[in-house]
């Protein structure tokens, strides 16, 4: 990982001093990334030629609108790669202070997503898992690719407002931009967020997934969550042994 670009703690984001549901003070960072272009490269052409198939119809009329392919790390050997090298999560551990690990159900470990002109990108959200990092492998058009959009207050009060019918502004957003060559390291799962609408060209981000090894439990990807995305044979299995793996890992902490 090479040069920091901008952080932002948690607190300063939400208005809130204290959130007993983060695993860490971290809001948001961005980076230069210094990830090898070669795989990179291999990634974009992998996926384009996989967004040609019916893998990306299927899924993008699922959970929050967003078009994207899901498990990319099972169809593309070199997103398996930069997902689990060592380097990277250790910096990556450094950058949010606490450590970190791939997100263990295969299913939401990792998406590919694709941002079209003209289209609503994804509706207001929080993500499962505790953490993600989004890396922009292109983007083209006088948007250069776009920002993420995070609301400026807790999830809960933007939640709240989004209920009662209030449409929420984009000066109520901190926007953090996505370029080629930089990625940002986010707790998606505190932070409720979107993206900005292109109005001409286009991005396709990877999405890797993380969470905190010293708090697995702090996960918001119930079953019923999962099932919005994915048949429950694909993910029951892993699903039940990871609650098991978290039931573990917080009576130990609680010792």
């Amino acid at each position: 990982m090479h040069r920091l670009l901008e952080r932002r703690e948690l607190s300063s984001i939400t208005g809130h001093a204290y959130d007993v549901d983060a695993v860490c003070d971290l809001g948001y960072a961005r980076y230069e990334h210094g990830y090898p272009a070669d795989l990179l490269a291999t990634v974009l052409d992998e996926a384009r030629a996989l967004a040609r198939t019916e893998w990306e119809a299927q899924s993008s009329d699922r959970y929050l609108g967003l078009r994207h392919l899901r498990a990319a790390h099972e169809a593309i050997p070199a997103v398996k790669t930069l997902m689990h090298d060592r380097d990277r999560l250790r910096a990556l551990s450094e950058l949010a202070g606490t450590e970190l690990e791939p997100y263990p159900i295969t299913r939401a470990a990792s998406h590919i997503n694709f941002y079209r002109p003209g289209e609503v990108p994804i509706d207001h959200h929080t993500d499962g898992a505790a953490l993600v990092e989004l890396i922009p492998l292109h983007t083209a058009g006088p948007d250069r690719g776009g920002s993420t959009l995070i609301f400026r207050g807790s999830p809960e009060r933007g939640r709240q407002l989004l209920a009662q019918g209030r449409r929420l502004a984009c000066e109520e957003h901190a926007a953090v931009p996505q370029r080629t060559g930089h990625a940002v390291l986010m707790q998606g799962r505190r932070l409720l967020h979107t993206a900005q609408p292109l109005h001409d060209g286009e991005r396709i981000t990877l999405v890797l997934v993380m969470r905190s090894v010293a708090e697995p439990w702090k996960d918001g990807n119930s079953l019923a969550r999962l099932l919005l995305d994915d048949p429950l044979a694909a993910v029951h299995d892993e699903w039940v042994r990871d609650q098991e793996h978290q039931a573990a890992r917080f009576r130990a902490a609680a010792r």
